[in-house]
């Protein structure tokens, strides 16, 4: 991340002496990723240092880290406030990260969403400096729908998804983070949208605006993926579930199917898989109801207007009603 400024400091084994550094690191670097086990290593002491600041759901912290190897402690992760991605923009140096079964060297002009819920080793030869920013589970993977170990990233520095990650970070850190909660809460919001759609690959040359609105629409759908079947969903349940308004809602949606549309056709998607599957055997009537259908007769004029043919015409199902 480019002139990002600086966070207040937490400590540094610059501040102690001897053989002292090492335990005064485990204990300042485990305050932020949990219980750690730390080894020295390389031709060097070991030395590091930590700037960090809390905004919202999100903590931004300015790593260095110089010969030394650690592990999360994966059995005392309880001891954690949530499990967290660590989402990390390598500075300076280089560094070998570990996740389960997956492998990572991680170095400049790249971005690294780390899974730090697993037992997760780095492993610092001689210097490695890095911003990064530590995201709840849940906060995320609301938006990305799926658990990763480690994901990459490329960097293009004109790639405005980037940039608009830059702006927000700045105007989160910024100011002392002496920010209104409501703001606080917005920001970050807006953060973990950007987020998700920069680690899902999305780069255009559209404006931030645009940016903004498709990560909005991307976590919409998420969340029309996941809650499909409660029938009680409307525009504003919705909305305020995605913290947004009703009419930003309607803009999110504004150049296609509406969002009514597009969970209409969710359920229709999944009531037809669990017909073409003969789902544990239900009736069509059973089906249209775990589907979020309101009725069997909404739901059969419905299939037959999207597939062409109705529900119990569907193959291998026509014993069904």
């Amino acid at each position: 991340m480019d002139k990002i400024g600086e966070l207040p400091l937490v400590g540094s084994t610059f501040d102690v002496g001897g053989g002292d550094s090492l335990e005064y690191w485990r204990c300042i670097f485990g305050g932020v990723w949990g219980p750690v086990e730390l080894t020295e290593i390389g031709g060097g002491k070991i030395s590091g240092s930590l700037r960090s600041r809390h905004v919202g759901e999100l903590t931004f912290n300015q790593i260095a880290f110089g010969n030394q190897l650690f592990e999360c402690l994966k059995g005392d992760s309880k001891y954690r406030d949530e499990p967290f991605y660590s989402l990390i923009f390598p500075h300076r140096g280089s560094a070998d990260c570990f996740v389960g079964n997956s492998h990572m060297h991680l170095v400049p002009n790249n971005a690294y969403l780390i899974n730090v819920d697993d037992s997760a080793k780095l492993r610092v030869e001689n210097e490695y400096n890095t911003f990064n920013i530590q995201i709840p589970v849940s906060a995320l993977e609301h938006r990305l729908g799926r658990r990763i170990d480690i994901a990459l990233r490329d960097i293009i520095q004109t790639d405005p998804i980037y940039h608009l990650t830059q702006v927000l970070i700045h105007e989160l850190i910024g100011n002392n983070g002496q920010l209104e909660d409501s703001t606080a809460s917005f920001l970050s919001s807006q953060m973990l949208d950007t987020i998700a759609f920069f680690l899902a690959g999305g780069s255009d040359n559209s404006s931030q605006d645009t940016i903004a609105i498709k990560a909005i629409r991307s976590r919409v759908l998420a969340f029309l993926d996941d809650n499909f079947h409660d029938a009680a969903l409307n525009p504003q349940t919705i909305a305020s579930c995605c913290g947004i308004s009703r009419s930003y809602l309607y803009k999110v949606f504004s150049d296609g199917l509406s969002v009514m549309e597009h969970l209409k056709r969710r359920r229709l998607l999944a009531a037809r898989k669990m017909i073409e599957l003969r789902y544990e055997r239900m009736t069509l009537t059973r089906i249209a109801m775990a589907c979020g259908f309101s009725s069997s007769s909404e739901f059969s004029r419905l299939y037959k207007k999207e597939f062409g043919i109705k529900p119990s015409d569907t193959p291998e199902v026509s014993n069904l009603n």
